[in-house]
């Protein structure tokens, strides 16, 4: 039987679909790689089950299907960050996860979404979710390149302010009720 070589197109097609998200250890760093896109982040504190847990747990808490990975590795990463220049900090995020895996009665990324859920709801008063919550907000909202994607057109002082620039322009959000928004006087 004659050997089928991939040519690189169905290389990187094949690889990016097995490999998207995947953590990747080599010598003592870890990186969060993704080969679809050719990004990656190295991490300095976070191990290799952490960063992937914090991963899962970043798009879990804010579900984007549209938004690729590599934004929500962009908050693990700031994570990181945050847990290089603080120890109490990283000693939270390192109990965190043992403690969502504990409560998981193994690897808690391993569970279905439904499960995973369960497990945050108990956990969501703790400093260790509130943190990583927090850091969602401001590392996916507040990221210029995913402002388009959620009809976000940027600071409006520069165009006159939002009152006469479409301050109620999103066609994503239902309509609120008119006692929502009272008439101006």
């Amino acid at each position: 039987m004659k050997k089928k070589y991939l040519n690189r197109r169905e290389f990187l097609c094949n690889s990016s679909k097995a490999l998207a998200g995947v953590v990747v250890a080599s010598s003592g760093v870890v990186s969060l790689v993704f080969p679809a896109t050719g990004w990656s982040a190295a991490l300095t504190i976070l191990n290799e089950h952490e960063s992937k847990t914090l991963l899962y747990m970043t798009r879990l808490l804010y579900p984007h299907d549209a938004i690729e990975d590599k934004f929500y590795a962009v908050v693990v990463k700031a994570l990181d960050t945050d847990a290089s220049a603080d120890e109490k900090t990283a000693q939270q995020l390192k109990n965190g996860v043992k403690d969502i895996d504990q409560l998981a009665q193994g690897n808690w990324s391993e569970l279905s979404a439904d499960k995973r859920s369960a497990v945050l709801k108990k956990i969501e008063d703790t400093a260790f979710f509130q943190q990583v919550r927090s850091k969602c907000v401001t590392g996916i909202y507040n990221n210029k390149e995913l402002w388009e994607h959620f009809g976000y057109e940027g600071a409006s002082t520069k165009h006159g302010g939002y009152i006469n620039r479409g301050f109620d322009d999103l066609d994503w959000l239902p309509q609120p009720p008119e006692s929502a928004s009272p008439k101006a006087r």
